[in-house]
């Protein structure tokens, strides 16, 4: 009977056990997931899944992961699962993470955090699907600078996410390799989407509406990671980015005039094709320098040039001025066209290398948008009001080249498989 007894209770253990692994990781459980999640994050273990559970949780101090590999943070749902951060008292970020590998973060809202809602840092084979990132007051200065925010990363993927009423950039990808932006909507931040100083990207199938510039591709100088490179950027939608710059004055943003579609500054090797840009009132897209900023920089290896640009077979609708005049480029703006704007405005600024004897620059090529309007301001000749009033070309021919078409190359196997 002994023998018989024990069997049995192997038996119940092992039925007990399967059952556990078929039903996989158990959420924290609602009342105990402001006073556990913390923990669970500095005692978590390579692999491990932490499963938040429906609810809106309140936290007054940031939340962190460091250096562990293999961890999946995943919820129920955007707007369902919530960490909010309204009365966070300590720290910027809402979660951070840092030097982690294969992480993946899904289907959760951060709120109101203080400073950045996500930021990732230094980490790689990064998953960042269904998560939202706002702060419901609104369009303040007082916001976070950034939703979503991997920096210094290798290996991104972020899709199907949801950013908005951040300070600068809802969806920002900084100084990182390798990413995949797809399918997210950006909504009522003062940049929807910004890559800047990154190296090899895909950016297609976004939204970004209502923001004050819909998508930015820059390059600053004086970082770690200078020139970034080699972007695509197709099939997105920028509609009625005309929102209120709420940005903080200093930051580069703040110079952006509401009614801005996309901006690509000191850019090297982007494609820009296939996207819908409608209803702004000030640019469709600009194509500057940082040279056109007029601040200095003191890194060496910068180049504040933009270099072998293709815009083509973009649809440009619905760009009416005047434009704002908020901002001293919006002024500058309406200064130099008489309150109309222009579906395509490039400063006329070129890298002294990249220009051709007859003046013409080499690699900048702008063809195939349909009825585009068309402006080129020739800061190059001057860059003074005066002077750009006086030298501004209405002429796109000097532009009408074709580049060969942007190679990526494969993405590592990890990105295909998503």
């Amino acid at each position: 009977m002994k023998l018989s007894y024990l069997f049995i209770c192997a038996i119940a253990i092992s039925i007990f056990s399967c059952k556990t692994q078929e039903t996989g990781p158990i959420p924290i459980k609602v009342e105990e997931v402001v006073s556990t999640l913390q923990k669970r994050l500095i005692e978590a273990q390579e692999g491990e899944m932490i499963l938040l559970p429906e609810g809106k949780f309140s936290f007054n101090r940031p939340l962190s992961l460091v250096d562990v590999p293999g961890v999946t943070i995943k919820g129920l749902g955007m707007k369902k699962t919530i960490l909010s951060f309204k009365d966070q008292i300590e720290g910027g970020e809402g979660l951070s993470i840092k030097s982690a590998t294969d992480i993946t973060l899904e289907d959760f809202t951060i709120a109101d955090s203080k400073g950045d809602a996500l930021k990732l840092h230094e980490c790689t084979n990064v998953v960042i699907r269904g998560m939202e990132t706002t702060w419901t007051g609104g369009a303040l200065e007082t916001n976070g600078a950034y939703g979503l925010y991997p920096v210094f990363c290798t290996n991104v993927l972020m899709e199907n996410c949801e950013a908005s009423y951040a300070m600068d950039a809802g969806i920002y990808i900084g100084q990182s390799n390798n990413v995949v932006i797809r399918n997210n909507y950006a909504h009522h931040n003062v940049a929807g989407i910004e890559i800047e100083n990154t190296i090899v990207g895909e950016v297609y199938g976004n939204r970004a509406i209502e923001n004050t510039a819909g998508l930015l591709i820059f390059d600053m100088p004086d970082v770690p990671q200078a020139n970034g490179h080699s972007i695509k950027v197709y099939d997105n939608v920028m509609d009625n980015n005309n929102g209120l710059n709420f940005s903080a004055p200093g930051i580069v943003v703040n110079t952006l005039p509401p009614g801005t579609g996309m901006v690509l500054m000191a850019s090297t090797q982007v494609e820009l094709y296939n996207n819908k840009i409608s209803n702004h009132k000030s640019v469709g897209i600009a194509i500057n320098t940082w040279l056109l900023t007029g601040l200095p920089f003191e890194s060496k290896e910068y180049d504040p040039y933009n270099s072998y640009i293709s815009v083509h077979d973009n649809e440009i609708t619905g760009t009416q001025g005047p434009p704002d005049m908020t901002t001293d480029m919006g002024k500058l703006f309406t200064a130099i066209f008489g309150g109309k704007s222009y579906d395509i405005t490039v400063d006329g600024i070129y890298r002294p290398d990249q220009v051709n004897d007859d003046g013409t620059p080499k690699g900048i090529c702008i063809r195939n948008n349909g009825e585009a309007s068309f402006s080129n301001l020739n800061a190059g000749m001057g860059a003074t009001p005066e002077a750009i009033m006086k030298n501004v070309s209405y002429d796109l021919s000097m532009f009408d080249c074709e580049n060969p078409a942007l190679e990526l190359g494969k993405y590592d196997e990890w990105i295909a498989a998503e």
